[in-house]
């Protein structure tokens, strides 16, 4: 039996998309999901530009269909999928809960016909997850990718509650770090060039406050280090100074990316310290569906800019994305009908 869904592809133009409809069918494992709310990711604006392409990838909504083998979940469920939509399941990673490290994974947008920006969406069971009841979809959405980047840092870094954690950036990802952070039970730091967000890092959890713009030798050498760093800019840094604020033994955790090469002209501070750089993305299932729990129970959520679930209100949000405007994320909300 087919369903005929409303989709939203881009163009081919930078930035634009259009209505159109198709129908889509379920396979043994698969679901049909009624999207109630789609989160609008920087990561959607990177692939703009391929014409038919049907992108977001922070979905949730109701699950209206399953097919015959579906055991984890029914119909009714509120759901969400993330940015990986399949994994062998066989191997070393799948086994031990690395699915988004699996050869065969398949990742946002590579299943571009059954994503976000629809009406409805079809996903493999085995790659959906429940929504605590006290998460709204629209606040759920964004956690599906933002969330789950900073929540899997933090768990993969084996973080302890007594830790000490500095998060660069209070933006989009940054400002869900904080929270996570905080809710740990964590010291939080916020470093920011914009002193005039302070006030809200705080609010989202920072104990305390640094202007990056007043990095000296002098002034870090008196800053009480720090067990991890979490980056969530996509910016150039002085790499050399952000290592010196670890402790021995800390981590720097990569999630935004750079314009350019990542150099070090002190290795022997990463050496003699024991320390380690390293990147993060989203997580596996098993990590996804406990950062939703904690998620629910700590009461995190974004701060969102809500928009219509229609053509103009994902321009608008496309639009506030790519030029950095979303305080701190956009996200489409549909009627539940």
């Amino acid at each position: 039996m087919s369903i005929t869904i409303t989709q939203f592809p881009s163009t081919g133009e930078r930035g634009k998309f259009k209505e159109t409809t198709t129908k889509v069918s379920l396979k043994e494992h698969e679901v049909l999901i009624k999207i109630l709310a789609c989160g609008v990711c920087h990561t959607d604006t990177n692939f703009m530009g391929q014409e038919g392409l049907v992108l977001g990838h922070e979905p949730v909504g109701r699950v209206v269909q399953v097919g015959p083998n579906v055991i984890k979940v029914k119909k009714g469920d509120i759901v969400g999928t993330s940015y990986l939509k399949n994994a062998c399941l066989e191997c070393a990673y799948c086994t031990s809960g690395e699915e988004v490290m699996c050869d065969d994974r398949k990742m946002f947008p590579e299943n571009n016909a059954t994503n976000g920006f629809a009406s409805h969406q079809v996903a493999d069971s085995r790659f959906v997850y429940k929504i605590p009841s006290d998460l709204e979809p629209k606040y759920a959405g964004p956690l599906m990718c933002a969330g789950i980047t900073v929540f899997n840092s933090l768990y993969s870094a084996k973080v302890p509650p007594t830790g000490r954690v500095a998060v660069v950036g209070i933006g989009g990802l940054g400002h869900l770090a904080l929270q996570f952070a905080r809710a740990w039970g964590c010291h939080v730091t916020a470093i920011s060039g914009s002193p005039d967000k302070k006030q809200e890092a705080v609010g989202f959890g920072a104990h305390d406050f640094l202007n990056s713009r007043e990095f000296t030798p002098e002034y870090i050498e008196k800053l009480e280090k720090y067990d991890v760093i979490l980056n969530t800019v996509s910016a150039d840094l002085d790499w050399d100074v952000y290592m010196s604020l670890l402790k021995r033994n800390g981590e720097f955790i990569l999630m935004g990316i750079p314009d350019s090469s990542i150099e070090f002209k002190n290795p022997m501070e990463i050496l003699a310290g024991q320390k380690t750089f390293k990147g993060s993305v989203v997580g596996g299932r098993y990590s996804i569906q406990l950062m939703l729990e904690f998620a629910g129970r700590h009461n995190i959520k974004p701060q969102i800019e809500e928009y219509e679930f229609n053509l103009d209100g994902l321009h608008t949000a496309i639009e506030r994305c790519e030029t950095s405007q979303a305080r701190y994320r956009g996200v489409l909300v549909a009627k539940d009908e």
